[in-house]
């Protein structure tokens, strides 16, 4: 059930921008993911090489997919929009912009301390279309971003203890030379 902030919100979004429409949001997402590659590209100094930034793409995006699609099939909340389905909470679009502004800042905070928060410009955007779209609710884009950002964070934990593992010998290599 919508809180009354969520209310508020549909009912001046239906009230004031009735015929919103854009497809941004859907390209929108994928610009601070994006912009951790160009920075690499124009020789800016990251965290991680790109082929390890590649890797934690994958995994964060793997992992906030399994957080979301989860969420959306035992929540089954209905989306604010007449008849759009019951898998709204949280927002995917809003996860996976969370996570590139994430995985951003992580990259970046060393290098360019201003530039790394920039993704989050971009995540709020995202989802604040959604709410404008009348494709999520208020939470909905809330659960989304926290998501989002625990993927990525989650993502970079478990590479860093992959990466702490010793490696095993080779096949008839001897211990002791």
């Amino acid at each position: 059930m919508p809180l009354a902030i969520e209310r508020h919100i549909r009912n001046y979004v239906e009230k004031n921008h009735p015929f919103f429409s854009t497809s941004v949001d859907n390209h929108l997402k994928w610009i601070p993911f994006a912009t951790v590659f160009a920075v690499d590209l124009f020789g800016v100094k990251t965290r991680s090489n790109w082929k390890k930034e590649i890797l934690l793409v994958a995994a964060t995006e793997s992992i906030r997919y399994v957080i979301t699609d989860t969420l959306k099939k035992i929540t089954h909340e209905d989306r604010p929009g007449p008849s759009m389905g019951h898998h709204s909470f949280p927002s995917g679009h809003t996860a996976s912009s969370f996570a590139g502004a994430e995985m951003m800042r992580m990259e970046l905070k060393q290098t360019q301390p201003v530039l790394c928060y920039a993704g989050y410009a971009a995540a709020t955007v995202t989802g604040i279309l959604r709410l404008y779209k009348n494709k999520h609710w208020l939470t909905d884009v809330i659960g989304g971003a926290v998501a989002g950002v625990l993927s990525a964070r989650l993502a970079y934990f478990l590479l860093r203890k992959r990466r702490k593992q010793k490696p095993k010998q080779p096949l008839g290599q001897d211990i002791c030379q």
